[in-house]
């Protein structure tokens, strides 16, 4: 394995799978989530310790493509490493590996880092401790695309944030806004099609109580998800494209 980069083991358990017997869609970002916060614990910059000075890690963006999903009891390796740290965001690659050695799919996120009071993002060029990571090193997909407005959306479901949906930080966890989309899907589709990538964007926190609306609109290049509040404002977008 190159130097910087980090590789784990996960496993497929059933409450995990749909029923073609595949991983679904936000327990792979789970995994790569996971990855993601193993190889910052292991370097010094994770969760607990930047909570201490007083910051904090926030998703923006994440692209995924998988070639096929890890399917029940199946055991696979996600190797990761981040690219760069520009001023504001800071790049990190995956790459989704079978017990084989095979490429599997890979994935690529953007990360900011925020002052917790003010909420106001952290200059990351400022940080040598973690400028010392960045590899230089593309990923093996393109990374992940800004979603702008959609149009001739639709409605086609709602959702109440309530206490299945948050994490320790009382913040609705990253992979409930998926699962928000993808369950505005019949099973025929989702099973008949398999997702060839996926990118989302995340804007504003859904809170705890709250109510939301999921629009979608189509075109040739796939769908596009939009998730609003009752006010009308985008907290969550995303582009789907099935094969």
């Amino acid at each position: 394995m190159k130097e910087l980069h980090n590789r784990y083991t996960f496993f497929v358990y059933p409450q995990e799978i749909d029923g073609n017997e595949q991983l679904r869609l936000s327990p792979l970002e789970s995994y790569l989530l996971n990855a993601a916060g193993l190889a910052a614990e292991e370097n010094g910059f994770g969760a607990v310790e930047m909570i201490r000075q007083g910051i904090t890690w926030v998703l923006s963006q994440l692209s995924i493509e998988m070639k096929r999903l890890p399917k029940q009891y199946e055991s696979f390796e996600i190797e990761t490493w981040v690219e760069d740290y520009g001023r504001l965001l800071t790049t990190r690659h995956f790459v989704v590996y079978d017990k084989q050695g095979e490429e599997m799919g890979a994935a690529c996120s953007q990360w900011a880092l925020i002052d917790i009071e003010s909420r106001r993002p952290v200059n990351l060029q400022s940080r040598p401790d973690l400028v010392k990571f960045a590899t230089g090193e593309n990923g093996h997909i393109e990374k992940p695309q800004r979603i702008g407005a959609l149009t001739d959306a639709q409605k086609v479901g709602q959702h109440k944030v309530s206490y299945s949906d948050i994490d320790y930080n009382n913040h609705t966890n990253s992979m409930k806004y998926v699962e928000w989309m993808l369950d505005t899907y019949p099973l025929e589709k989702l099973y008949q099609h398999r997702i060839r990538r996926f990118d989302i964007n995340y804007l504003r926190e859904a809170l705890y109580g709250e109510e939301v609306y999921i629009y979608r609109s189509a075109s040739g290049e796939g769908d596009e998800i939009d998730i609003r509040n009752t006010e009308g404002t985008s907290l969550c977008k995303a582009h789907i494209q099935f094969e």
